[in-house]
């Protein structure tokens, strides 16, 4: 049989019919009690091998055949339990055990509202904490219910976690993915706002609204450059940008994508014809409005940019103009720019090789911790 992985975190398994005969069942491929998201990493031969994990249980690999019963191959949770080669198993162990009691809570806007809706994970216990929104890029990707080192590193060290799903995220029907091509710098940006605002009042006795921040990488970080720029600012006290998209016009002809932007940042005509490409100077205009660069002048807080010096995606010189008009613009009022850079050589998109993405994430995790946590809760 075959199989695909939903938007939902959810691995399907499931055939064609052979012979003549019907076709099987497509069924949920989940071994028993795997909580989270489940992953089908291949099949063949009628034998299906999944990684199931969440945001609160490192993954583990799991394989079935023919329908029977599951075998676990790899357990990492189990590994960690086991590992003893000195105090940082101890350590690890000790985080491990504290995120399988953090809470997991849904918030979801009306309907009427967009219907975007977020998780928030809450180490046990949260009492006035910190918070970081930490976005997804794409845009049509989506934050799951499954293992993330820099969600766990966050929680272990006392920040709450907010992962809004903004209208564009892929899993929640076609309507809600393809609402936002064409509005890119306005409905995800309000939809962020919102599941913020949400968050804080449905998990008023959890979070501290006077210390939170902004995280997100690719149009995460587009998202990033936008909050910590738009009307509602003073609700994020910081932000780290990976690779982030901020300017637009300029990805026209540096990216190796050129229609994404065509696509994602103007509307189609009345006619319902799709934007068109090459674009035009009304065009051109149009796309700086819906760029982050162009609230530029309203930033204060401190920021992080973490860029790959070879990403031709996202090519690093966004970054780069966003932290150097940041600097020109605070200079000319007077104030130094609270903003750090840090550039991986050779790496791209997703600074991926294992030494970078590691020096990456860890050095997003401390930035936001040493700010979040520093600063005096408001209660």
């Amino acid at each position: 049989g075959g199989g695909e992985a939903t938007g939902r975190g959810e691995a399907t398994g499931g055939g064609e019919a052979t012979g003549g005969g019907p076709a099987p069942p497509v069924v949920p491929l989940r071994p028993p009690q795997c909580e989270g998201s489940v992953e089908l990493l291949g099949a063949s031969g009628g034998t299906a091998i999944v990684q199931c994990s969440s945001l609160r249980r490192p993954p583990s690999v799991w394989a079935v055949k023919d329908g029977g019963e599951w075998t676990c191959l790899v357990d990492v949770g189990s590994l960690v339990e086991k590992h003893d080669a000195g105090p940082h198993c101890e350590q690890a162990r000790a985080a491990l055990r504290e995120l399988r009691s953090a809470r997991l809570e849904k918030v979801r806007l009306p309907e009427e509202e967009g219907g975007s809706e977020a998780l928030c994970l809450l180490p046990a216990g949260a009492s006035r904490a910190p918070w970081t929104l930490k976005i997804h890029g794409g845009p049509h990707s989506a934050s799951l219910d499954s293992w993330s080192v820099e969600v766990a590193l966050l929680l272990a060290s006392g920040v709450c976690v907010i992962q809004p799903n903004y209208r564009g995220s892929i899993g929640f029907g076609d309507d809600f993915c393809a609402a936002l091509p064409g509005h890119v710098g306005e409905m995800d940006v309000g939809d962020c706002v919102a599941l913020t605002r949400a968050s804080l009042a449905q998990l008023d006795e959890s979070l501290d609204p006077a210390r939170g921040g902004a995280y997100g990488g690719s149009h995460g970080g587009f998202l990033t450059a936008w909050l910590l720029g738009c009307e509602e600012r003073a609700l994020y006290s910081c932000g780290v940008l990976w690779n982030p998209v901020v300017d637009l016009p300029a990805m026209l002809g540096t990216t190796d994508i050129p229609e994404w932007v065509s696509a994602e940042g103007l509307q189609g005509d009345a006619a319902g014809a799709d934007a068109t490409w090459p674009v035009g100077a009304e065009d051109l205009l149009e796309l700086h409005r819906r760029s982050p660069l162009s609230v530029i002048d309203r930033v204060e807080a401190p920021a992080l940019m973490l860029l790959g010096a070879a990403d031709q995606r996202v090519p690093h010189k966004q970054g780069r103009s966003w932290v150097s008009a940041l600097q020109q613009v605070r200079q000319r009022k007077g104030a130094p720019a609270d903003v750090t850079a840090l550039e991986f050589p050779g790496e791209g998109h997703a600074i991926a090789s294992l030494e970078g993405n590691a020096h990456a994430q860890q050095s997003a995790v401390a930035w936001l911790v040493e700010r979040l946590r520093g600063e005096s809760n408001a209660s």
